[in-house]
């Protein structure tokens, strides 16, 4: 699981990043330790000793060396240190390492010279020494940092697993458990079961919406039918009725709509419909809209557009912008364009003030003070039908302070 991976990458970076900081804090202090006892207790302890040597040979006294120290001068000087210049130096002769003090008086150059391939050898096995404990609390540091994350990550895995997999709240992990998981463990459980009995409550009550509508809209529609047949001779009366056959029809399909878009999008079927027939219906039902007003509704179809999506949903996403774009332009055009993979709504109305475009797709009740207007208020259930339906919706400006809404959709 990524999360876990994440998880755990971090917390043994934690650890590998600490012990790093502190083996090269305890490195550091190590190596100034070493080059302060070099300069301080062996580089001015041997100058001074080396002063104090030659001083006693230009007075002619006898002096007695410690082991592996030499007083030489002249033509006895190893021909590596003549070239040295006058102080305390270290220099390497063939395998061996020693500290040479080279001075000069009125016997000509000289040099003291002391073996130091023992403190050498010494001080190498103390970097080695440091290297391996670095390398050591490196991979002490990885193991430690391992032992943590399963003693730590286990649980948090194993709840964010039971999560993942949806199972039931009696059934999460570490429920009972003390601290922070057990904490978090409840937190889901209780979370869950609420969203659970929320789910139940919405099924319920679309099924009661269901049967509870259908009825006696049907019962509506067919009086409205039966209206419109009995009043051919009538033709006042049969447009009224005619009018409330149609909204009859688009409150049935509207609850038919409803009901599916409360369901999950992977549980509905999704066949192949043509958007053509949704359009031309749009245009049918538009005219009302239109009706002595200086608008004209175009449509440019160059070709038919197949999708795969329920005709219901794509049926409310087309008709609501279409319908909205028709009842709100008082003059000019409204033209839908449809091409492969894009419907264009644009019209010449008004276009909508700055602050109804930032709250365009909110869905949201008004306030009783709060005066609902002509602004798009249908266009929440548009986004909501647009996602659903795995399709993208946006606003341009349009032509003359219009509005231009973009639909784009796979094509089938």
């Amino acid at each position: 699981m990524r999360h876990e991976g994440s998880l755990r990458r971090r917390i043994l970076w934690a650890y590998v990043v600490l012990a790093f900081v502190l083996c090269m804090g305890f490195a550091a202090v190590a190596f100034l330790t070493i080059g302060a006892i070099e300069h301080q207790s062996l580089y001015k302890r041997f100058a001074a000793e080396a002063a104090w040597v030659v001083a006693r040979h230009r007075d002619g006294e006898s002096i007695e060396l410690r082991p592996g120290t030499q007083l030489l001068h002249g033509n006895g000087i190893p021909q590596e240190m003549r070239s040295l210049p006058p102080g305390v130096q270290e220099v390497m002769v063939g395998e061996r390492d020693f500290l040479v003090v080279t001075g000069v008086d009125d016997g000509g150059r000289w040099v003291v010279i002391d073996d130091q391939s023992d403190f050498e050898r010494i001080e190498r096995n103390m970097i080695r020494a440091l290297g391996a404990g670095f390398l050591a609390s490196l991979l002490l540091a990885v193991l430690l940092g391992r032992a943590t994350v399963s003693m730590v990550i286990a649980p948090v895995t194993a709840l964010a697993e039971a999560v993942e997999r949806d199972v039931d709240e009696g059934l999460l992990p570490s429920r009972t458990a003390v601290g922070e998981i057990g904490v978090l463990a409840r937190a889901f459980a209780a979370r869950t079961a609420e969203l659970r009995r929320f789910l139940v409550r919405e099924r319920l009550f679309t099924g009661d919406v269901s049967h509870e509508l259908r009825t006696p809209l049907t019962v509506i529609l067919g009086a409205a039918e039966l209206l419109v047949a009995q009043n051919d001779d009538r033709p006042a009366a049969r447009a009224a009725a005619e009018r409330l056959r149609r909204a009859a029809l688009d409150a049935t399909e509207l609850v038919s709509a409803l009901l599916l878009l409360a369901r999950s999008p992977d549980r509905l079927d999704a066949p192949r419909i043509a958007l053509r027939p949704l359009l031309e219906r749009e245009r049918e039902r538009c005219q009302s809209f239109l009706t002595n007003k200086p608008v004209q509704l175009l449509m440019q179809i160059d070709q038919e557009v197949w999708v795969f999506a329920r005709p219901e949903l794509a049926a409310i996403a087309i008709g609501n912008l279409t319908g909205n774009a028709c009842q709100y332009a008082e003059r000019g055009e409204v033209t839908v364009r449809l091409t492969p993979g894009t419907l264009v709504v644009e019209d010449t109305g008004p276009g909508l003030p700055a602050p109804v475009r930032a709250r365009l797709f909110e869905h949201r009740i008004p306030p009783r003070n709060e005066e609902v207007t002509g602004s798009g208020l249908g266009l929440a259930l548009v986004k909501r039908v647009v996602e659903h339906l795995g399709w993208d919706i946006r606003l341009e400006d349009g032509p003359e302070r219009g509005s231009r809404f973009i639909l784009t959709f796979p094509t089938a």
